[in-house]
């Protein structure tokens, strides 16, 4: 008698093989989850950046006035100098309430902080980041910050 030699897989091979393809699944599955993570930071970080260069652009285009500002004061209430000619103390108000609302809408839990120390404009960015590491320079715990320093 012939005996004739099964063809195909067998059910432990492709077990094996749903196990290892199931593996490599979840490696990138992990890599997509850290990519997400990192670039919702560098974003974070990105829109901190931006906001205090407008800042500090608002503070070169009214020179005469003091931008200061410490963390977790109430924006100023300005008029709307879009809309109505203004003094140079209401354009500087409308800027930090302009300014101040961006930044509580681009950055969570945002805050900032602009000393004025002469010519020299120093503003720090503050916003809540569970993921990212403890920053020792920053207030609060899971907070975030950046510090631009620049002349007028």
């Amino acid at each position: 008698m012939r005996t004739r030699k099964a063809a195909g897989f067998s059910l432990i091979e492709v077990l094996v093989a749903v196990l290892i393809v199931s593996i490599g699944v979840l490696g990138v599955a992990g890599l997509q989850f850290v990519a997400l993570r990192n670039n919702t930071n560098a974003l974070f970080r990105t829109q901190a950046f931006q906001l205090a260069y407008d800042v500090i652009d608002r503070a070169r285009a009214n020179p005469d006035q003091d931008y200061a500002l410490a963390f977790g004061d109430a924006a100023p209430d300005g008029p709307d100098c879009t809309a109505t000619d203004c003094t140079p103390t209401e354009v500087r108000d409308y800027d930090l309430e302009v300014w101040m609302t961006d930044l509580s809408d681009a950055l969570p839990s945002g805050d900032a902080q602009v000393e004025v120390n002469g010519d020299i404009v120093t503003v720090t960015v503050q916003w809540r980041d569970e993921r990212a590491p403890e920053d020792p320079d920053c207030p609060g715990a899971d907070m975030v910050c950046l510090e631009v320093s620049t002349a007028l």
